[in-house]
């Protein structure tokens, strides 16, 4: 059909929804069914040109190219700082340029190449509960307001102004409560309504409502046993609820995964039918295993092709707002080319944004900033001083800066030394060394024939072998057994090149080992050698090493049998010792004992130790690390740190010892040059702490646990000293703050105050306004960050008056017996400060809402609905209900402790309590809707206000499937009045609602 562009489809003058009536009566049920996945096919006759929907765009567009859908050369783009450092500005406008920076490249990008990537995977706005969580540098905090404002405005910027066309859409990742890797393909997060509504949701509402997303990418995991791609919220609250303008896309794989991993249904079709029900319009699976399956679901009558056009019409419905049908003309983003990938404006964004991200952690006796011009010789010190490492979210930039690279520039004039502080080694095994064949395998030789490596122990048993003489990482081939000096990076899915040293004890017969922490060049030092998927390393008949089977199946080797298997069928593990060539130590404390002044760069590498698939095991940072800050600072106290890492870390010592620290995310192109800047004293840092920094791992509680007031998490309701609390940060010069005001308006409290500079330097001062609710009816957080503001550019002794904006919707919260949201009466206190550890000034503020009603007794009561609990968990009910389980989150719901032989264990136990029951009379009955796995019982006690107790006690017995269980009431006494009924459960037991009758 040539003149394709005089349907209504390419008809700019008629309604969007005109449009989306004539394309799907155009299509073939055919057509509709390839457009399910995240791409459509050629329709010539209607001129839709094949596209795909999605690209990364955390930090910038990431068009590496590196993987098997999409195997190509890379295109380089701008890189800018990892989400978690862009977030720590707090400078909304700033993290706009970033977004419009990057809505930018995505649409160069489609010039060049056409296909599709204008409605981006970005950005990530999972709450940040746990720093253990291995995906924490793509997010923006802990905190549900920062993360909805910061997000909000990254997204405007990618979007851009014109109020129909964007330049490029945003997909928020990932619905939600989304913070486990270990087993998150099969895992269920446990939530309340006041966790759900008050917290994991926020920034998505925050991010649609006001940040205009188009798109939302739902999670791998269950929420409350329901599979995030069948939940009914997708359809409720994303789109009917907050107005979600495009389409919803589930997670990679994650279709075959509610078969395989989950194992929720039985067929894809099953997937397929409930998720295009429940608001999901987009599969990112194999396209012919989703085509199939749609087939499938419609022979079978689970969905009809209604179903399908109202998926058809959200993915299109975005496509018509990128410009992909614009008859006319219309479209202002159209035909943006090569100009605006990676050019200088981009680049002075990009460096800006790595100047404002850092954050001065500490700085006694300012010893920051190192003035250019009063230093002679300064030695950078540390395994992050010169490398730039790539994350799995970014892209490949043009250039990168390390901080060498930015230190030479800020330093002209002064004599700078280098070096990382690790160790080369000789890796020897029985009386051979280790050395490379001319292919780079790992052979035993003689030891004029000896490899020197270069020896990084990040830490939690991963290290790095660098061969020297030709630059390249030690790694497990994919695929093969075999053991290779030839990465040039460590970065993949899987981290081949990462490596285990186990130190075997002394003194033990069956040679035991203890885990890696202290890796250490020491010829009395044994040790084994696991691959980074645990298989042992050994030595092969030809004198190769070569790993052997240690385990049924690995990490990464897919479906493995005896023929194709990646490992030596025979062989024992090769025991280790290793030699100094060069001692990394004892050259550091030379260069720290030869300089002026020493900066040590510590931190991380973003792919080994925390990534997505791997969650942190601790927040200590690497003993060899603190080691070597332990001598630097020894041989220079001196000594200043640099910390690059994108998670906190429990960095006691350091903080203790070290006169200052300074922290930056990685990322960044121009990381180097923001770092210099500020140590230089070019720039004055601002950044702000966008998590608590905890002292130890013992503040944190099991990383399953996602009820944030009960587990005491983030600084809402942590009540223990902490490292560094939440929107901590310091800055060259110095602020007060003057008297706080508060006006309220019919929709907003208006708060005022002067802040003015009484340091000596130009700074910025971000200030932070935090509420609380006095003599609430629940446990209401300590503190809750509501409005923020970044002052640019205050100079000494200049005053600028503070405005900061509460929307009285922010302040509600979730009512437990009403099941909605409101803003309850009483006094507020504002607290204005520097963080959420220095409020300089207060104000107390009444504010006129509602009161939460009663509880009636004679209406079912949804258990989930709890004012408190000890010990249960949240899970999949009926009739659309959920259930609380004892035990804890995590816990598989359908388990019943049972041994074999022997005494049994303690059957599970978990208490309930509900508050605010009112009772017009006593009670005759009480019904429950439970499922019992295995016999139990439950205790029922009734307690007036007057402290007056009535208790039932009532044996249940193991059922097949939910059902109701009534019981007399006779042995009440008299119940009247406000009530609060505790239910305290023994066995598994499954309880959905309950009254009384």
């Amino acid at each position: 059909m040539e003149n394709y562009k005089k349907t209504p489809l390419w008809d700019n003058s008629l309604e969007v929804e005109e449009r989306l009536d004539y394309l799907v009566k155009a299509l073939t049920l055919e057509e509709k069914i390839a457009c399910l996945t995240t791409g459509c096919p050629d329709v010539e006759r209607l001129g839709i040109k094949a596209s795909y929907m999605g690209g990364e765009a955390a930090h910038g567009i990431e068009a590496r190219h590196d993987q098997a859908f999409n195997r190509g050369e890379p295109e380089p783009t701008t890189s800018f700082t990892q989400p978690i450092g862009m977030s720590a500005s707090f400078d909304r406008e700033l993290i706009r340029e970033c977004g419009r920076c990057v809505g930018e490249e995505a649409r160069a990008l489609y010039t060049r190449n056409g296909g599709g990537g204008l409605c981006r995977w970005a950005p990530t706005i999972d709450m940040e509960r746990d720093p253990r969580w291995g995906r924490t540098e793509e997010a923006y905090g802990e905190d549900p307001y920062l993360s909805g404002e910061m997000s909000s405005a990254y997204i405007r910027g990618m979007r851009g102004n014109d109020p129909f066309y964007l330049r490029c859409g945003a997909t928020l990742k990932h619905f939600y409560a989304n913070n486990v890797e270990h087993d998150r393909i099969s895992i269920s997060s446990s939530l309340d309504g006041r966790n759900k509504y008050e917290y994991y949701l926020e920034p998505f509402r925050k991010a649609i409502t006001e940040g205009g997303a188009e798109a939302v990418m739902t999670s791998y995991n269950e929420i409350n046993g329901v599979p995030a791609i069948v939940n009914e919220e997708v359809q409720k609250i994303l789109k009917d609820t907050w107005g979600l303008p495009g389409h919803v896309v589930c997670d990679g794989g994650d279709m075959q995964q509610t078969v395989y991993d989950h194992k929720y249904f039985k067929t894809h079709a099953e997937t397929v039918a409930y998720g295009l029900k429940a608001g999901v319009d987009c599969f990112t699976d194999d396209k012919e295993v989703v085509m199939a399956s749609a087939r499938e679901a419609l022979e079978k009558g689970m969905i009809t092709e209604e179903d399908i056009d109202r998926s058809i019409r959200n993915s299109f419905r975005t496509r018509i707002h990128l410009g992909f049908f614009d008859g006319n003309g219309d479209c202002p983003y159209t035909g943006m080319g090569e100009e605006y990938i990676n050019n200088e404006e981009h680049r002075e964004i990009c460096a800006k944004m790595a100047e404002e991200s850092a954050v001065l952690l500490k700085n006694e006796r300012q010893a920051l900033p190192i003035l250019p011009e009063k230093t002679e010789s300064l030695a950078l010190i540390g395994p992050l001083a010169d490398v730039w490492y790539k994350d799995w979210y970014c892209g490949i930039p043009p250039y990168s800066v390390t901080v060498l690279d930015g230190m030479k520039k800020a330093y002209p004039d002064t004599k700078i030394s280098c070096t990382s502080g690790l160790s080369d080694i000789y890796l020897v095994c029985g009386r051979k060394y280790v050395g490379l064949d001319a292919a780079s395998r790992l052979i035993l030789t003689e030891r004029e024939n000896a490899e020197v490596f270069t020896l990084t122990d990040w830490g939690t048993g991963c290290s790095t072998l660098i061969a020297r003489s030709n630059g390249k990482y030690v790694t497990l081939e994919e695929g093969t057994y075999q053991i290779k000096a030839d990465k040039e990076e460590a970065f993949s899915w899987f981290i081949r090149e990462s490596w285990n040293f186990r130190q075997i004890k002394e003194g033990t017969e069956d040679g035991g080992t203890e885990g890696c922490g202290k890796t250490e060049a020491n010829s009395k030092t044994a040790w084994y050698l696991d691959s980074w998927n645990g298989r042992q390393v050994a030595i092969d008949d030809n004198g190769y090493l070569a790993v052997i089977k240690t385990a049924e199946k690995a990490n990464g080797e897919g479906g493995e049998n005896e023929e194709t298997a990646c490992f030596l069928r025979n062989g024992e593990p090769a025991v280790f010792t290793m030699e100094t060539v060069t001692d990394g130590i004892s050259e550091a404390v030379k260069a720290a004992e030869s300089a002026q002044r020493a900066v040590l760069v510590l931190g991380c590498n973003p792919v080994i130790n925390s990534k997505e698939e791997i969650d942190r095991t601790t927040l200590e940072l690497p003993p060899f690390q603190q080691r070597l800050a332990d001598a630097v600072k020894a041989a220079n106290p001196d000594t200043v740190v640099v910390l690059l890492s994108n998670y906190p870390y429990a960095i006691n010592r350091l903080q203790e010892e070290m006169p200052a620290i300074l922290w930056s995310a990685s990322g960044s192109q121009e990381l180097g040059t923001g770092i210099a800047n500020i140590l230089s004293g070019k720039t004055s840092p601002a950044g702000r702490l966008n998590m608590t920094w905890y002292k130890s791992d013992a503040d944190l509680p099991d990383m399953n646990d996602y009820d944030i007031i009960k587990g005491k998490r983030t600084y809402q309701y942590f009540d223990r000293e902490v490292l560094y609390p939440f929107g901590h940060g310091l800055s060259y010069t110095s602020f007060s703050y003057g008297k706080l005001t508060l006006e309220e308006r019919a929709d907003k409290i208006i708060a005022r105050l002067p802040v003015t500079n009484t340091g000596s330097r130009t700074g910025d001062e971000v200030v932070q306004l935090y509420v609380h609710k006095q003599k609430s009816r629940v446990k209401q957080p300590v503190m809750q960050l509501k409005s923020f503001v970044r002052l640019n550019d205050l100079a000494p002794g200049e005053t600028a008056e503070a405005e900061l904006t509460v929307n009285r919707e922010e302040l509600r919260y979730y009512d437990v017996i009403s099941g909605t949201m409101l803003l309850e009466s009483g006094d507020y206190t504002f607290m204005a400060g520097a963080s959420s550890g220095d409020i300089r000034q207060q104000a107390v503020i009444r504010l006129e809402g509602e009161c939460a009603g009663k509880r009636s007794p004679w209406e079912l009561t949804a258990a989930d609905r709890y004012d408190d609990y000890e010990n249960c968990f949240i899970h999949k009910g009926t009739d659309g209900y959920t259930c609380v389980i004892p035990g804890k989150a995590g816990d598989k719901p359908d388990e019943v402790l049972r041994e074999e032989n022997g005494p049994q264990p303690e059957k599970r136990k978990s208490v309930l309590i509900y508050r605010d029951f009112c009772f017009d009379r006593a009670p005759e009955k009480t019904a429950f809707i439970l499922h019992a796995l295995e016999d139990g019982k439950i205790k029922l006690t009734v307690t007036t206000e007057a402290s007056e107790e009535s208790v039932m006690d009532i044996p249940v017995k193991a059922g097949s499937g939910f059902e109701e269980i009534e019981a007399a009431a006779a042995d009440f006494g008299r119940v009247e009045g406000n009530c609060t009924v505790t239910i305290e459960t023994e066995g598994k037991i499954k309880l959905c609602r309950f009254c009384f009758r």
